[in-house]
Protein backbone atom coordinates (compact mmCIF):
# COMPACT_ATOMS: atom_id res chain seq x y z
CA UNK A 1 0.00 0.00 0.00
CA UNK A 2 1.14 3.55 -0.58
CA UNK A 3 0.06 7.16 -1.09
CA UNK A 4 1.14 9.06 -4.19
CA UNK A 5 0.22 12.66 -4.88
CA UNK A 6 0.55 15.52 -7.35
CA UNK A 7 -0.05 19.25 -6.97
CA UNK A 8 -2.17 20.32 -9.94
CA UNK A 9 -1.95 23.76 -11.52
CA UNK A 10 0.89 26.26 -11.82
CA UNK A 11 2.40 28.86 -9.46
CA UNK A 12 0.23 31.94 -9.12
CA UNK A 13 -2.72 30.07 -10.70
CA UNK A 14 -5.45 27.81 -9.37
CA UNK A 15 -4.13 24.72 -7.58
CA UNK A 16 -5.52 21.41 -6.39
CA UNK A 17 -4.24 18.16 -4.91
CA UNK A 18 -4.60 14.75 -6.54
CA UNK A 19 -4.02 11.70 -4.33
CA UNK A 20 -3.67 8.08 -5.44
CA UNK A 21 -4.21 5.51 -2.70
CA UNK A 22 -2.78 2.19 -3.85
CA UNK A 23 -4.41 -0.55 -1.79
CA UNK A 24 -2.78 -3.37 -3.74
CA UNK A 25 -5.91 -4.86 -5.25
CA UNK A 26 -7.54 -1.46 -5.84
CA UNK A 27 -6.50 2.10 -6.67
CA UNK A 28 -8.47 4.95 -5.11
CA UNK A 29 -8.32 8.44 -6.63
CA UNK A 30 -9.07 11.49 -4.47
CA UNK A 31 -9.22 15.09 -5.73
CA UNK A 32 -9.03 18.06 -3.37
CA UNK A 33 -10.56 21.20 -4.90
CA UNK A 34 -11.33 21.78 -8.54
CA UNK A 35 -9.99 25.12 -9.82
CA UNK A 36 -9.60 26.41 -13.36
CA UNK A 37 -7.31 24.42 -15.69
CA UNK A 38 -6.14 22.02 -12.98
CA UNK A 39 -7.08 19.02 -15.16
CA UNK A 40 -4.44 19.95 -17.75
CA UNK A 41 -1.97 17.96 -15.62
CA UNK A 42 -4.00 14.73 -15.73
CA UNK A 43 -4.63 12.11 -18.40
CA UNK A 44 -8.30 11.81 -19.51
CA UNK A 45 -8.43 8.28 -18.07
CA UNK A 46 -7.45 9.64 -14.65
CA UNK A 47 -10.17 12.32 -14.76
CA UNK A 48 -12.85 9.72 -15.51
CA UNK A 49 -11.57 7.45 -12.71
CA UNK A 50 -11.70 9.90 -9.78
CA UNK A 51 -13.66 8.37 -6.89
CA UNK A 52 -13.99 11.34 -4.53
CA UNK A 53 -13.89 15.14 -4.78
CA UNK A 54 -13.31 17.12 -1.58
CA UNK A 55 -14.04 20.86 -1.75
CA UNK A 56 -12.47 23.15 0.82
CA UNK A 57 -14.98 25.89 -0.10
CA UNK A 58 -16.58 27.40 -3.18
CA UNK A 59 -14.64 30.52 -4.04
CA UNK A 60 -14.01 30.65 -7.80
CA UNK A 61 -10.37 29.59 -7.63
CA UNK A 62 -11.34 26.34 -5.91
CA UNK A 63 -14.43 25.37 -7.90
CA UNK A 64 -14.42 26.93 -11.38
CA UNK A 65 -13.03 23.77 -13.00
CA UNK A 66 -15.95 21.62 -11.89
CA UNK A 67 -17.87 21.95 -15.18
CA UNK A 68 -14.93 20.36 -17.01
CA UNK A 69 -15.04 17.39 -14.64
CA UNK A 70 -18.83 17.19 -14.84
CA UNK A 71 -18.85 17.09 -18.65
CA UNK A 72 -16.56 14.05 -18.65
CA UNK A 73 -18.30 12.18 -15.86
CA UNK A 74 -22.03 13.01 -15.93
CA UNK A 75 -22.85 9.61 -17.50
CA UNK A 76 -20.27 7.46 -15.73
CA UNK A 77 -21.15 3.77 -15.85
CA UNK A 78 -18.54 2.13 -13.66
CA UNK A 79 -19.07 3.67 -10.21
CA UNK A 80 -20.74 6.53 -8.33
CA UNK A 81 -19.02 9.87 -7.79
CA UNK A 82 -18.76 11.08 -4.19
CA UNK A 83 -18.46 14.78 -3.38
CA UNK A 84 -17.82 16.33 0.04
CA UNK A 85 -17.71 19.97 1.06
CA UNK A 86 -18.90 22.53 3.62
CA UNK A 87 -22.57 23.31 4.16
CA UNK A 88 -24.13 24.40 0.86
CA UNK A 89 -22.14 21.96 -1.30
CA UNK A 90 -25.22 20.04 -2.44
CA UNK A 91 -26.97 23.24 -3.48
CA UNK A 92 -23.91 24.47 -5.38
CA UNK A 93 -23.41 21.21 -7.28
CA UNK A 94 -27.09 20.74 -8.14
CA UNK A 95 -27.30 24.30 -9.48
CA UNK A 96 -24.41 23.50 -11.81
CA UNK A 97 -26.09 20.30 -12.92
CA UNK A 98 -29.35 22.11 -13.62
CA UNK A 99 -27.54 24.84 -15.55
CA UNK A 100 -27.61 22.62 -18.63
CA UNK A 101 -30.50 21.37 -20.74
CA UNK A 102 -31.20 17.66 -20.26
CA UNK A 103 -33.24 15.59 -22.70
CA UNK A 104 -32.88 12.13 -24.21
CA UNK A 105 -31.57 10.95 -20.85
CA UNK A 106 -33.78 7.92 -20.25
CA UNK A 107 -31.60 5.04 -19.04
CA UNK A 108 -28.46 7.21 -19.11
CA UNK A 109 -26.21 6.05 -16.22
CA UNK A 110 -24.74 8.36 -13.61
CA UNK A 111 -24.99 8.44 -9.83
CA UNK A 112 -23.74 11.34 -7.69
CA UNK A 113 -23.58 11.19 -3.89
CA UNK A 114 -23.03 14.58 -2.26
CA UNK A 115 -22.44 15.38 1.42
CA UNK A 116 -22.64 18.71 3.27
CA UNK A 117 -20.25 19.02 6.22
CA UNK A 118 -20.96 21.07 9.32
CA UNK A 119 -19.34 20.86 12.75
CA UNK A 120 -21.75 18.31 14.16
CA UNK A 121 -23.66 16.76 11.28
CA UNK A 122 -23.24 15.28 7.81
CA UNK A 123 -26.14 15.54 5.34
CA UNK A 124 -25.92 13.23 2.32
CA UNK A 125 -28.06 13.18 -0.84
CA UNK A 126 -28.07 11.35 -4.16
CA UNK A 127 -28.74 12.51 -7.73
CA UNK A 128 -29.25 10.54 -10.95
CA UNK A 129 -28.35 11.59 -14.48
CA UNK A 130 -31.42 9.74 -15.79
CA UNK A 131 -33.58 12.22 -13.86
CA UNK A 132 -31.73 15.24 -15.19
CA UNK A 133 -30.51 15.87 -11.63
CA UNK A 134 -33.90 17.39 -10.85
CA UNK A 135 -34.65 15.25 -7.80
CA UNK A 136 -32.69 15.32 -4.57
CA UNK A 137 -32.87 11.92 -2.88
CA UNK A 138 -31.96 12.40 0.76
CA UNK A 139 -29.92 9.47 2.06
CA UNK A 140 -29.30 10.46 5.65
CA UNK A 141 -28.65 13.22 8.14
CA UNK A 142 -26.40 12.05 10.95
CA UNK A 143 -24.26 13.26 13.79
CA UNK A 144 -20.72 13.82 12.63
CA UNK A 145 -17.41 13.03 14.35
CA UNK A 146 -15.12 14.43 11.65
CA UNK A 147 -14.55 11.11 9.82
CA UNK A 148 -15.78 11.18 6.21
CA UNK A 149 -14.40 7.85 4.99
CA UNK A 150 -13.19 4.88 7.00
CA UNK A 151 -12.65 1.67 5.05
CA UNK A 152 -10.18 -1.21 5.24
CA UNK A 153 -7.48 0.79 3.51
CA UNK A 154 -7.62 4.45 4.58
CA UNK A 155 -9.42 7.12 6.55
CA UNK A 156 -10.33 10.71 5.61
CA UNK A 157 -10.93 13.27 8.36
CA UNK A 158 -12.01 16.90 8.10
CA UNK A 159 -12.10 20.05 10.18
CA UNK A 160 -13.72 23.40 9.32
CA UNK A 161 -11.44 26.45 9.57
CA UNK A 162 -12.01 30.22 9.52
CA UNK A 163 -12.00 31.85 6.06
CA UNK A 164 -14.88 34.13 7.08
CA UNK A 165 -16.89 31.29 5.56
CA UNK A 166 -15.99 27.74 6.66
CA UNK A 167 -13.03 26.26 4.78
CA UNK A 168 -12.54 22.51 5.09
CA UNK A 169 -9.12 21.03 5.89
CA UNK A 170 -8.58 17.33 5.18
CA UNK A 171 -6.19 14.54 6.07
CA UNK A 172 -5.92 11.13 4.40
CA UNK A 173 -4.38 8.44 6.60
CA UNK A 174 -3.44 5.03 5.29
CA UNK A 175 -4.22 2.15 7.64
CA UNK A 176 -1.22 0.33 9.13
CA UNK A 177 -0.47 -2.71 7.01
CA UNK A 178 1.59 -5.88 6.94
CA UNK A 179 3.26 -8.00 4.30
CA UNK A 180 5.06 -11.34 4.27
CA UNK A 181 8.78 -11.24 4.98
CA UNK A 182 9.97 -13.41 2.07
CA UNK A 183 13.43 -13.92 3.53
CA UNK A 184 11.95 -15.32 6.75
CA UNK A 185 9.57 -17.48 4.72
CA UNK A 186 12.52 -18.98 2.84
CA UNK A 187 14.65 -19.41 5.97
CA UNK A 188 11.93 -21.54 7.59
CA UNK A 189 11.63 -23.65 4.44
CA UNK A 190 7.94 -22.89 4.02
CA UNK A 191 6.10 -22.99 0.68
CA UNK A 192 3.84 -20.06 -0.25
CA UNK A 193 0.18 -20.99 -0.61
CA UNK A 194 -3.42 -20.08 0.29
CA UNK A 195 -2.50 -20.27 3.99
CA UNK A 196 -0.74 -16.90 3.62
CA UNK A 197 -4.11 -15.19 3.20
CA UNK A 198 -5.17 -16.53 6.59
CA UNK A 199 -1.94 -15.25 8.03
CA UNK A 200 -2.51 -11.71 6.65
CA UNK A 201 -6.18 -11.54 7.56
CA UNK A 202 -6.49 -9.66 10.91
CA UNK A 203 -9.86 -11.30 11.62
CA UNK A 204 -8.44 -14.85 11.55
CA UNK A 205 -8.48 -16.60 14.93
CA UNK A 206 -4.84 -16.54 16.09
CA UNK A 207 -5.31 -19.59 18.33
CA UNK A 208 -5.83 -21.81 15.27
CA UNK A 209 -3.37 -24.50 14.23
CA UNK A 210 -2.82 -24.61 10.47
CA UNK A 211 -1.22 -27.24 8.26
CA UNK A 212 1.65 -26.32 5.92
CA UNK A 213 3.46 -28.99 3.90
CA UNK A 214 2.12 -31.65 6.24
CA UNK A 215 3.32 -29.89 9.40
CA UNK A 216 1.28 -28.14 12.13
CA UNK A 217 1.94 -24.50 13.04
CA UNK A 218 0.48 -22.10 15.59
CA UNK A 219 -0.96 -19.14 13.65
CA UNK A 220 -0.03 -16.56 16.30
CA UNK A 221 3.63 -17.64 16.29
CA UNK A 222 3.72 -17.63 12.49
CA UNK A 223 2.37 -14.08 12.39
CA UNK A 224 5.08 -12.93 14.74
CA UNK A 225 7.77 -14.61 12.64
CA UNK A 226 6.59 -13.84 9.11
CA UNK A 227 4.51 -10.64 9.14
CA UNK A 228 6.40 -7.39 8.65
CA UNK A 229 4.38 -4.43 9.95
CA UNK A 230 4.38 -0.98 8.32
CA UNK A 231 3.03 2.30 9.61
CA UNK A 232 0.48 3.89 7.28
CA UNK A 233 1.37 7.00 5.30
CA UNK A 234 -0.60 10.27 5.54
CA UNK A 235 -1.16 13.49 3.61
CA UNK A 236 -3.04 16.64 4.69
CA UNK A 237 -4.57 19.43 2.59
CA UNK A 238 -4.92 22.89 4.15
CA UNK A 239 -5.94 26.01 2.29
CA UNK A 240 -7.59 29.42 2.72
CA UNK A 241 -7.91 30.24 6.41
CA UNK A 242 -6.86 32.87 8.91
CA UNK A 243 -3.94 32.16 11.23
CA UNK A 244 -6.01 32.71 14.38
CA UNK A 245 -6.26 30.66 17.55
CA UNK A 246 -9.47 28.97 16.40
CA UNK A 247 -7.92 27.57 13.22
CA UNK A 248 -4.51 26.83 14.76
CA UNK A 249 -6.09 24.70 17.49
CA UNK A 250 -8.21 22.76 15.02
CA UNK A 251 -5.38 22.21 12.56
CA UNK A 252 -2.96 20.95 15.20
CA UNK A 253 -5.49 18.40 16.38
CA UNK A 254 -6.36 17.28 12.83
CA UNK A 255 -2.89 16.82 11.34
CA UNK A 256 -0.69 15.88 14.30
CA UNK A 257 2.29 13.78 13.12
CA UNK A 258 1.21 14.02 9.48
CA UNK A 259 3.82 12.74 7.03
CA UNK A 260 3.17 15.21 4.17
CA UNK A 261 1.46 18.56 4.68
CA UNK A 262 0.24 20.37 1.56
CA UNK A 263 -0.45 23.89 2.79
CA UNK A 264 -1.30 27.21 1.17
CA UNK A 265 1.29 29.97 1.31
CA UNK A 266 -0.63 32.79 -0.28
CA UNK A 267 1.65 35.61 0.96
CA UNK A 268 5.19 36.46 1.96
CA UNK A 269 5.79 37.46 5.57
CA UNK A 270 6.32 41.03 4.33
CA UNK A 271 2.66 41.01 3.27
CA UNK A 272 1.31 39.67 6.58
CA UNK A 273 -1.22 42.51 6.78
CA UNK A 274 -2.72 41.41 3.45
CA UNK A 275 -2.82 37.81 4.63
CA UNK A 276 -4.76 38.80 7.71
CA UNK A 277 -7.11 41.05 5.76
CA UNK A 278 -7.92 38.31 3.23
CA UNK A 279 -7.97 35.40 5.72
CA UNK A 280 -4.95 33.64 4.23
CA UNK A 281 -1.55 32.39 5.40
CA UNK A 282 2.00 33.61 4.96
CA UNK A 283 4.87 31.23 4.25
CA UNK A 284 6.14 31.62 7.83
CA UNK A 285 2.72 30.76 9.25
CA UNK A 286 2.55 27.63 7.07
CA UNK A 287 5.97 26.61 8.37
CA UNK A 288 4.90 27.19 11.98
CA UNK A 289 1.87 24.96 11.42
CA UNK A 290 4.10 22.20 10.04
CA UNK A 291 6.50 22.50 12.96
CA UNK A 292 3.86 22.61 15.70
CA UNK A 293 2.05 19.64 14.16
CA UNK A 294 5.25 17.58 13.94
CA UNK A 295 4.79 17.07 10.20
CA UNK A 296 7.55 15.27 8.30
CA UNK A 297 7.42 17.35 5.11
CA UNK A 298 5.76 20.61 4.00
CA UNK A 299 4.71 21.40 0.42
CA UNK A 300 3.82 25.04 -0.26
CA UNK A 301 1.14 25.78 -2.86
CA UNK A 302 -1.69 28.23 -3.68
CA UNK A 303 0.73 31.17 -3.86
CA UNK A 304 -0.47 34.61 -4.92
CA UNK A 305 0.07 35.69 -8.51
CA UNK A 306 1.89 38.77 -7.18
CA UNK A 307 4.97 36.57 -6.65
CA UNK A 308 4.86 35.01 -10.13
CA UNK A 309 7.02 37.73 -11.67
CA UNK A 310 10.60 36.54 -12.04
CA UNK A 311 9.72 33.45 -9.96
CA UNK A 312 9.68 35.39 -6.73
CA UNK A 313 7.63 32.61 -5.15
CA UNK A 314 10.97 30.94 -4.38
CA UNK A 315 11.44 33.60 -1.71
CA UNK A 316 8.47 32.15 0.15
CA UNK A 317 10.20 28.79 0.13
CA UNK A 318 13.34 30.35 1.60
CA UNK A 319 11.29 32.05 4.32
CA UNK A 320 9.51 28.85 5.30
CA UNK A 321 12.78 26.92 5.51
CA UNK A 322 14.05 29.26 8.22
CA UNK A 323 11.42 27.68 10.50
CA UNK A 324 10.78 24.31 8.87
CA UNK A 325 13.78 23.18 6.79
CA UNK A 326 12.04 20.22 5.15
CA UNK A 327 9.85 22.51 3.02
CA UNK A 328 9.46 22.22 -0.75
CA UNK A 329 7.60 23.61 -3.73
CA UNK A 330 5.67 21.23 -6.03
CA UNK A 331 7.93 19.17 -8.28
CA UNK A 332 6.37 20.51 -11.49
CA UNK A 333 6.99 24.18 -10.58
CA UNK A 334 10.04 25.72 -12.28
Amino acid sequence: MSIQYQILGKPGKDNALMVWMNAGTKMYRLLFDCGENIFADLKPSEITSIDYIFFSHFHLDHASGFDYFFRRNYDRVSKPIYIFGPEGTTKFIQHHMLGFKWNLINNIPGEWIISDISDNQLVTSKFYTSEGFSKRHKINKKKFDGILINNNHFKVKVSLLNHIIPSAAFIVTEKDWSNIDKEELTSFGLTAGPWLEKLKNPSTDETKIIQIDGKSFNLKKLKKLLLKKHEGDSIAYLTDFLYDQFSKTRVKKLIKNCKTLVCESQYSSSDAALAKKNYHLTSLQSARIAKSSNASKLILFHISERYNFDKRYHRLLEEARTIFPNTFLPLNWP
